[in-house]
């Protein structure tokens, strides 16, 4: 196998904090929050069926997304924004492939794939059937059955990137719970290393906020319990943290190899190094008792990347804020980043050598299959702009001897190596690590 360099040159974001790329980076450096009561209007139809009183994070729409498609001469993907999941994958990888400066003409189809995953199919278009059927109305499955089962697919999202791109490689759509969307940028990483692909399209896209689905997480127990506001109901990472709240949206980004972004002298945001799968198969829903798979998965990503614990600058954490995820992910960090000796000076502080971490789920939500995308979006900004991210409503840390948690602002840190991790419900585990490029932002400006 051909393991060469792989590259990322741009990012398509959809955030509950906004519909692109740097409103929603933005908006999360200010300490901002999508999270808020539902319904809002974002979803008129399902207006009086929410379970109880429910919050959430809904993407905003993109009214531009329809005006796109029909210059592109795509009027038949029009069908199918009415499920906001292609909707959302298709707004972020537009704005992706925008931002890496390529376009459906430069594109070498050929040797280009789209690997867009979510965590389950078209909730939405679902919901909205078994409503009118259950109304005594023809149900779309009967009036569009050819559009209905493309949205109704887990497959829709990239099945509608790659006809709109023409990426002939292939069409591939990862689902792994709420791990898919770093899944489906290791499956990409991939294809790029194996010699198939020279570009890969590559996130993930999820809109779960239906009454259904809202209520079966809380019957599960992992939802937000006891708040009056909802910004401040999700607390990563906390000893007071007792769920999360679901959250919409995508990222998208375009996978190159080094040497197809040196060709077109593409500017690079970083450099993919490793990324690995594991299992922890305890429980459908629960995590082992002990992080040991989480551990050893941690260890391999670092060893295949030629890395140690200590080169690590930045983690973007899983961090549900459930009781038992937030534990189990410091606990494994805690035990891999133990073998690093702390090497304190008479001017560091035990924070200067704690490696810092952030989880973006209290100022976003849980985005569920778009979660390891969006994330790994948000680390790749912070390598740009040299912040460590801080974690939303963290006043009460949980003991960590490793990780420097970081809360209120945004701290200015030299940043070069990034982790990322993502847990999802049946035992997913994926963690990949980056490595920051050379790209500046236009004037070299940070924030």
């Amino acid at each position: 196998m051909d393991h060469r360099r792989v590259v990322i040159t741009g990012i398509g974001l959809v955030t509950p904090l906004g519909s692109d790329r740097e409103t929603s980076w933005a908006r999360y450096c200010a300490g901002e929050s999508g999270l808020r009561w539902l319904p809002d209007g974002s979803r008129p139809d399902d207006a009086g069926l929410w379970p109880e009183r429910s919050a959430g994070g809904p993407a905003p729409l993109d009214e531009r997304l329809p005006d796109t498609l029909a210059d592109r001469s795509r009027s038949d993907l029009v069908p199918l924004l009415a499920e906001p999941g292609i909707s959302l994958a298709l707004t972020a990888a537009i704005e992706a492939l925008a931002d890496a400066e390529l376009d459906a003409a430069s594109l070498p189809n050929d040797r280009a794939a789209s690997v867009i995953g979510t965590s389950k199919g078209g909730m939405h278009v679902a919901f909205l059937n078994a409503l009118a059927q259950h109304r005594g109305e023809l149900p779309l499955s009967d009036t569009a059955p050819e559009a209905w089962w493309q949205m109704l697919s887990p497959s829709g999202a990239a099945q509608a990137v790659s006809s709109l791109f023409e990426t002939r490689v292939g069409a591939i759509a990862p689902v792994a719970a709420c791990a898919t969307g770093l899944v489906s940028l290791i499956r990409a990483a991939e294809l790029i290393q194996s010699g198939r692909c020279d570009v890969v399209l590559a996130g993930s896209a999820d809109a779960s906020l239906t009454p259904a689905i809202v209520a079966s997480f809380r019957r599960l127990g992992v939802l937000a319990r006891s708040f009056d506001d909802p910004a401040t109901a999700v607390r990563p990472c906390d000893e007071t943290r007792d769920g999360f709240m679901i959250g919409e949206g995508a990222a998208v980004f375009v996978l190159e190899s080094a040497e197809h972004a040196a060709r077109r002298n593409a500017q690079a945001y970083a450099e993919w190094l490793a990324g690995g799968l594991a299992s922890d198969a305890a429980s459908l829903t629960q995590l082992a008792d002990n992080p040991d798979a989480l551990r050893r998965l941690i260890r391999d990503v670092l060893q295949r990347g030629q890395l140690s614990a200590s080169d690590l600058d930045l983690i973007s954490l899983h961090g549900t804020a459930t009781r038992t995820n937030d534990v189990c992910e410091t606990g494994a960090l805690d035990a891999e980043l133990a073998t690093v000796p702390l090497s304190l000076t008479s001017t560091d502080t035990v924070s200067d050598v704690r490696v810092p971490a952030f989880s973006a789920k209290g100022s976003i939500g849980h985005l569920l299959g778009a979660a390891g995308s969006v994330e790994f979006a948000l680390t790749l900004l912070a390598l740009l702009d040299g912040l460590a991210p801080a974690t939303a409503n963290l006043t009460q840390p949980i003991s960590t001897s490793s990780l420097d948690l970081i809360s209120g602002e945004p701290v200015a840190r030299s940043l070069q190596h990034a982790l990322k991790l993502s847990l999802g419900f049946g035992g997913h585990l994926a963690a990949a690590i980056v490595k920051k490029a050379e790209r500046q932002r236009p004037g070299a400006e940070t924030r």
